[in-house]
């Protein structure tokens, strides 16, 4: 093995590598765990914990009264769904499970080709590794489940775990031309899963108008390779045009469905986080931005919208957006319901946060990367898109993931403003008169913390993975 060390060649031959040990399981604890008195000493604190961890869980799972559970298992999952609307919840789970494994399926087989072509090893397909990445999700959803009474749920968990067996595996396998395309079709199921709960509503209609524009705009832009002004013209006035026509196309069939004012449990928790995130992450990067702008007035007004949202509670805005807000708006114009104006609170206030994890990974990109971009002709644009974003946002993986988590659990707050969320409903069902006055916090209670952990708990492991993929903190 030769190897290059300024401008020196050394050659390292067998016998100067490093021996490999390979030590039994009772010397390995020896030398890590018992070597002295006082690593023994934390070994038996540890593992005493542990113990007395898990024999109190088994002994609450053993001795719990769940009827409880079993008896507003609907309300902790979807909350308030009518009966006879609950194919709805069903559906988009289906076209959510499909999306996922069609563009996870897609993501797998471009970076294996990619790493192909530039000679670099790539860890091949593993089932039982995503069942090590997703373990925590799969085992509550399960858990919820087996509290159901009839066999649909069992049949149409295991059809969904199918669904996204096969999407995958149709993602892995497709062609170069269709994998290009796999992103807007997953949107678009993402689209169609929120129609077949909320209906053709305007946000609906909007999003799929918006989307299909953007599918326009992005296939007569990949057929030219010379763009001009007529050309840029020509695809902004196509995906308006398409866009304008798929909005009054889903406006006119009309397909009614159910409003996410009414919507409940962890699929209302899970819903606003997913709504925070992927619309706080954008506008966080833009304050970013725009903190570190020259033009004083664009960095004095995202300095005052961050200080003034990082000033003050989150409780305390969701209050605002409740009971003082709608004093504000004129009686002829139509208020938006608790749930939008309780989404835009959070999304603004996440946004806030973001930006400033996001500003800490802006000043932490060398300066010599953007001058030495300037000195060769790059735009300001493109230095920010292809230069200094990708290595901030790298850097604040941590934190960024960490703030998610936060928005997850922070969730919980939306009780204060009437909306039935995760953990509101086990206080609801603890004031049904059939329970009242015996006690189940007990049980109710670590329920709802076992399906906070599971997401929570997932998004971090997710988050090391994508550290240790990225090379985070590594030189």
């Amino acid at each position: 093995m030769v190897t290059e060390l300024g401008g020196l060649e050394t050659v390292l031959l067998e016998e100067d590598k490093p021996p490999v040990v390979y030590l039994s399981p009772s010397d390995w604890m020896r030398q890590n765990l018992f070597n002295n008195w006082y690593n023994a000493l934390i070994t038996f604190l540890v593992g005493a914990s542990f113990v007395a961890a898990v024999v109190l869980t088994l002994r609450w799972l053993l001795a719990a009264d769940f009827q409880i559970v079993r008896t507003n298992l609907r309300v902790f999952m979807i909350g308030q769904f009518p009966r006879d609307e609950l194919w709805r919840p069903w559906v988009s789970g289906f076209l959510l499970a499909g999306a996922g494994g069609l563009v996870s399926g897609a993501m797998w087989r471009n970076a294996l080709e990619d790493a192909e072509e530039k000679g670099l090893p790539y860890p091949p397909h593993s089932w039982t590794d995503l069942l090590r990445r997703f373990w925590a999700i799969i085992v509550i959803l399960l858990f919820f489940v087996s509290f159901a009474r009839t066999l649909p749920p069992y049949i149409g968990l295991l059809l969904i775990f199918v669904t996204i067996y096969i999407t995958r595996e149709a993602g892995m396998r497709s062609k170069p031309a269709l994998r290009i395309r796999v992103p807007f079709i997953g949107a678009l199921l993402l689209l169609v899963s929120f129609i077949a709960l909320a209906g053709t509503s305007g946000l609906g209609a909007s999003s799929i108008g918006a989307a299909l524009g953007w599918w326009t705009s992005f296939e007569i832009g990949r057929r030219t390779e010379t763009p001009t002004l007529q050309h840029t013209v020509t695809r902004w006035i196509s995906a308006v045009v398409v866009g304008v026509v798929a909005w009054i196309a889903v406006r006119a069939i009309g397909f009614e469905g159910f409003g996410w004012d009414d919507w409940g449990g962890i699929h209302l928790t899970l819903f606003v986080t997913v709504v925070g995130v992927s619309i706080g992450l954008p506008f966080g990067i833009l304050l970013a931005l725009g903190r570190q702008s020259k033009l004083r007035i664009i960095k004095s007004a995202t300095v005052v919208f961050i200080e003034f949202v990082r000033g003050v509670p989150l409780i305390t805005l969701l209050l605002f957006s409740t009971f003082l807000l709608p004093l504000f708006i004129p009686i002829d114009i139509t208020i938006p319901g608790p749930l939008t104006r309780a989404m835009i609170v959070i999304t603004a206030f996440s946004a806030a946060y973001i930006a400033e994890i996001v500003r800490g990974g802006l000043q932490a990109v060398p300066l010599g990367q953007t001058e030495a971009a300037q000195a060769s002709g790059m735009s300001v644009g493109a230095i920010q898109r292809l230069i200094v974003l990708p290595q901030a946002l790298r850097a604040v993986i941590p934190a960024m993931v960490g703030q998610f988590i936060s928005l997850f659990k922070d969730t919980s707050l939306l009780s204060v403003i009437g909306l039935l969320e995760f953990l509101q409903v086990s206080a609801v069902a603890n004031a049904q008169t059939e329970f009242l006055g015996q006690g189940l916090v007990s049980v109710t209670y670590p329920f709802v913390a076992l399906g906070y952990w599971a997401f929570a708990y997932t998004m971090s492991k997710e988050s090391r993975r994508i550290e240790a993929k990225l090379g985070v903190g590594v030189r």
